[in-house]
């Protein structure tokens, strides 16, 4: 009874209650929206510059870090692949071939990383042949080919089929050159990531190089990147002279973003909750001064301090879940779609946002446990704004409240 009475008595000024509604429904639309797409935005940012390019852990000759060059390369390499390959934590690895160099063109000399790969292993690892916007990957069509990104080639005016020439220095500190032909034009998220980096076979590197097995970075995908910290403490452990380093170490500053999203997301809801806090005090403070005589008939008759405090929590109850309901439902609608179709901010600075690793059309995430947060944080914060009405409600003498205009 207590229950429909609380129910009846919050549609009496239906439209204060209704606006109430739509004010809360929209706040906490609002808050789910902003969330969701700031977690599409960090996942794609994740998946473009973790998975895509620094994957989960990296394996490094530890003198290699320090001046990157190419003679200090993983001298087990042979056991270490076999060590990776048969470890059920990994998903896929790649060895490379790492050497800091010059690109030239009949047009322009520019500084990149010539990365020497196998071709499958790298494309199990980072989706590398997925990027390709123009020719192929690593066509053996051309002798020595090249991928650049799609930066680069605009930067040096190369094309499909353009002769390049990288120059770099051999496990000797000879200075050598080649001539290479760009086979394929790649493109990811992150444009200032494309402009520095070119790949070729690493049996043809390497032959360059002077020497047959040279991979200077392992880069592994796990089957889940929260295991990387154990995952290199424990091949650490294995090889106490190599570095291994996971992906919060090689790119703090993703690790940084996550924990800035998430403190945003905190204080995003904050203000919402806030707001809602404020509307829901004032609506019910204005009904319980509206029926100060009500209250005081009810007390007259015999309904208990309790009853009445109650019937107060629960309307207050009711108005803020209906509006919270309503926005979480509007709110799943809404990302449902565009984590579908996507959000294209190419007009609104995509170029600014792929100078950062980001993708100018952000797919929106929901995220189950967001609306659970919310539904939990929704009804404290009525609970605790319902208190001061239901405690003025309580204050009431009723012959007093009996005798209100």
């Amino acid at each position: 009874m207590l229950l429909k009475i609380s129910w009846l008595n919050m549609w009496r000024n239906r439209q204060r209650s209704i606006v109430m509604i739509i004010a809360v429904m929209v706040g906490l639309w609002g808050g789910i929206f902003a969330a969701s797409l700031m977690f599409g935005l960090l996942n794609q940012r994740f998946k473009s510059s973790i998975e895509q390019q620094v994957s989960h852990v990296q394996i490094h000759h530890s003198e290699f870090l320090r001046d990157y060059n190419v003679k200090y390369f993983i001298q087990r390499w042979d056991d270490l692949k076999v060590e990776l390959s048969e470890d059920n934590d990994v998903l896929a690895f790649s060895g490379r071939a790492k050497v800091s160099g010059m690109i030239r063109t009949a047009t322009l000399t520019a500084g990149v990383n010539i990365m020497g790969v196998c071709p499958q292993m790298e494309a199990n690892t980072t989706s590398l042949d997925e990027n390709i916007i123009d020719g192929n990957y690593l066509d053996k069509e051309f002798r020595n080919p090249a991928l650049i990104g799609e930066s680069l080639a605009d930067k040096v005016n190369a094309r499909i089929g353009s002769r390049i020439v990288l120059t770099f220095q051999d496990v000797d500190g000879e200075l050598g050159a080649a001539s290479f032909r760009v086979a394929g034009i790649y493109r990811t998220a992150a444009t200032a990531w494309d402009e520095r980096h070119v790949f070729v076979l690493q049996d043809e590197l390497n032959e360059l190089l002077g020497y047959e097995k040279i991979v200077n970075e392992v880069g592994i995908l796990t089957d889940d990147h929260e295991k990387a910290d154990a995952f290199a403490g424990r091949y650490q452990e294995l090889y106490p002279d190599l570095e291994v380093r996971t992906w919060a170490e090689i790119s703090p500053e993703l690790a940084f973003l996550q924990e800035m999203a998430g403190m945003m997301y905190v204080i995003i809801l904050i203000v919402i909750l806030l707001a809602l806090a404020f509307g829901l005090l004032n609506t019910m403070l204005m009904a319980v001064i509206e029926r100060i005589k009500e209250l005081g008939m009810l007390m007259a008759i015999g309904m208990n301090k309790k009853r009445i405090f109650a019937m107060i929590l629960l309307e207050t109850t009711f108005l803020s879940l209906t509006g919270a309901i309503l926005g979480m439902a509007v709110g799943y609608t809404t990302t449902s779609v565009l984590s579908r179709k996507g959000i294209d901010l190419s007009a609104v600075g995509g170029d600014a946002l792929k100078d950062y690793g980001f993708d100018a059309v952000v797919y929106p995430v929901f995220e189950p446990g967001v609306f659970v947060i919310i539904t939990v944080l929704v009804i404290l914060t009525a609970l605790f704004t319902s208190i001061f009405p239901a405690l003025k409600a309580l204050r009431l003498k009723p012959a007093e409240a009996v005798q209100a205009e």
